[in-house]
């Protein structure tokens, strides 16, 4: 079990003030001691910000003293289930992205260029701050002043996403996440697909599973269940957590909602499919990593549940296989990404060369 940190801090400061009582003269213990504290305190935090970035990058749970019992069933699916390789789609073949405006950070090129490349003679709509509110005024004009009054853009991206999805139909996809395959094998079989974060960050944060993230959506125009998401919008703006006034704690709320009152099989015209992480956002965020290993150490105080994901955890490791994935996410956090790039943004028409803007969108029939 580690030492937790404060209690390494004191035992490193009594050793110190130890080593200067019996080796220094009196009239010099009390500057040198200052010193010496202050260059070990140094070392000793800049030790743990190097450890914070090892265990952010790279995950470390094979040395925690964990108990893994001989029934232990680890998280998520052992294979694919099986998809129809032909057959008419159950959703429109539309991607639709979003960003401030058409001018699209290099960082996210090589992500976006993956959709068209999987996805040939599919259209792709880019939404823009402007274009997101002039379909909102233009389309659902009673609903305009909770978007106006939302105090963070994510807020009203978050909703404009379930918008366009009930209005056109189609796929949405964050910019930090990639196309690995073409979709088209789970659009013959799914008329509404939700994803679900990694197993361990529901767990682990909020010690409950199927948490659905919404970085990713696919639904068919006008599904029942959309519309429930966006009938609810205006009661959960007052939220003061985003996470609770429209993304993903008030999703799977909505969703839990849904089944509670219909009863659809998975793959019903009007049913929702929450699919495995594994489809879509098969690794770990890593800026969760260190904050997931805290919870594992404090292994005897955590519950049932956050134990089976800790005891997974050290068995799996973070870094998880994508064999299963459509899509990978990359976790883009602004305030942890310090890469920067030499390159000014790219234009979204030189990315796609097709992609439409609303209004001006043409669909093909």
């Amino acid at each position: 079990m580690e030492m937790p940190l404060g209690a390494a801090r004191h035992r490193l400061l009594r050793m110190l003030n130890l080593c200067c009582s019996l080796f220094l003269r009196e009239d010099k213990r009390r500057s040198t001691c200052k010193t010496l504290v202050f260059g070990f305190t140094l070392i000793f935090i800049l030790h743990w910000l190097v450890k914070f970035e090892q265990i952010r990058e790279h995950g470390d749970f094979a040395d925690l003293s964990i108990p893994i019992s001989d029934d232990f069933v680890p998280l998520g699916i052992k294979e694919m289930e099986t998809f129809p390789v032909s057959g008419q789609p159950r959703f429109p073949k539309i991607i639709h992205q979003t960003w401030r405006d058409t001018q699209i950070p290099r960082k996210f090129e090589k992500w976006v260029r993956t959709w068209q490349r999987n996805h040939p003679g599919w259209t792709y709509i880019l939404w823009t701050d402007e274009s997101a509110r002039q379909l909102i005024s233009d389309k659902y004009p009673s609903f305009l002043p909770v978007f106006d009054s939302y105090s963070e853009g994510i807020r009203r991206a978050d909703a404009l996403r379930y918008f366009i999805l009930y209005e056109y139909g189609g796929v949405y996809a964050d910019m930090d996440l990639e196309s690995l395959k073409p979709l088209n094998p789970i659009t013959f079989k799914y008329s509404c697909i939700l994803a679900q974060e990694p197993y361990e960050h529901s767990i682990l944060d909020s010690n409950f599973e199927h948490l659905i993230i919404n970085a990713f959506i696919a639904c068919r125009k006008g599904h029942p269940f959309l519309k429930m998401v966006i009938d609810y919008l205006p009661s959960f703006s007052h939220m003061w957590n985003v996470l609770d006034s429209t993304g993903p704690h008030f999703m799977t709320f909505a969703y839990r909602q849904f089944l509670s009152a219909h009863h659809y099989p998975d793959n019903h015209m009007d049913g929702t499919y929450l699919a495995p992480a594994e489809y879509f956002f098969p690794s770990i965020d890593p800026a969760k990593h260190f904050w997931m290993r805290q919870q594992c150490v404090n292994f005897d105080k955590i519950s049932t549940l956050q134990k089976k994901a800790c005891m997974h955890l050290k068995l799996k490791g973070v870094e998880r296989s994508d064999k299963y994935a459509f899509t990978t996410h990359h976790w883009i956090h602004t305030y942890l990404n310090f890469k920067l790039s030499l390159k000014g943004p790219v234009d979204i028409h030189v990315l796609v060369p097709g992609a439409q803007i609303y209004p001006h969108i043409t669909l093909a029939h």
